[in-house]
């Protein structure tokens, strides 16, 4: 298994998870679709982006210097 592959199974993990406990929280909380709980799944989705997109650049900085 590549590099990547790991990186992106691991990401899919996290991604789910937290997608899992906002859709559960959500349930809970009368399950309507307002604009907070849409924006709190699309971050779910967004930050772990963010962290890969940040370690990625990281890594290349680090291949170049």
């Amino acid at each position: 298994m590549s590099l990547s592959a790991l990186l992106m199974a691991f990401y899919t993990l996290i991604a789910l998870l937290f997608i899992d406990c906002s859709l559960r929280e959500g349930a809970e909380k009368g399950g309507r679709w307002d604009v907070d709980r849409v924006l709190g799944l699309l971050l779910c989705i967004a930050w772990p982006l963010a962290l890969a997109g940040t370690l990625l650049v990281a890594y290349q900085e680090r291949e170049i210097g």
